[in-house]
């Protein structure tokens, strides 16, 4: 299915070239999944932090989107992240909308970056936005160490 295909994908978010999102891309925002994307193991990594505050120091507009009720707001603050939307309901392309709308940019100018396929890539090609997908490096780890268990237990064949 074409719309779970992001448009790139990333082991990380510092890993992203800012510059080629904003010269070669035209993105003047960004939407940020908030559990699993920009916080992973209740922390916010020194070069997420980085990433976001060289984003703002080139003009792009921030917004978080997620589906969780609770969004922490002490993080929020510390990153300086105006724009939130708790509950979102994604993958509706209405709440990606709807942001698009809060930050008063088109859909196209926007960039989306989360870890789900279904409720941030999906959302994202939906609404006509720029998707990048965060690898779920703690998934991918804990399913290659399950993986390598059962063949040790002697089952050979696993998808």
């Amino acid at each position: 299915m074409k719309a779970l295909i992001p448009q790139e994908t990333y082991r990380q978010i510092s890993d992203i070239s800012l510059d080629y999102l904003i010269n070669d891309k035209n993105i003047k925002g960004i939407i940020f999944d908030f559990d699993g994307t920009l916080l992973i193991k209740r922390q916010i990594s020194e070069g997420t932090i980085n990433f976001i505050k060289n984003a703002k120091s080139k003009k792009l507009k921030i917004a978080i989107l997620s589906n969780n009720i609770y969004v922490n707001p002490i993080l929020v603050e510390q990153l300086e992240i105006k724009t939130t939307k708790k509950f979102a309901f994604k993958p509706l392309k209405k709440p990606f909308l709807d942001l698009a709308n809060a930050m008063n940019l088109p859909p196209e100018n926007i960039a989306v970056i989360g870890n789900n396929r279904i409720a941030d890539i999906y959302g994202a090609n939906k609404a006509k936005m720029y998707s990048i997908y965060i690898q779920d490096l703690q998934n991918f780890f804990f399913k290659k160490r399950v993986k390598n268990n059962l063949k040790n237990l002697g089952i050979k064949k696993i998808k």
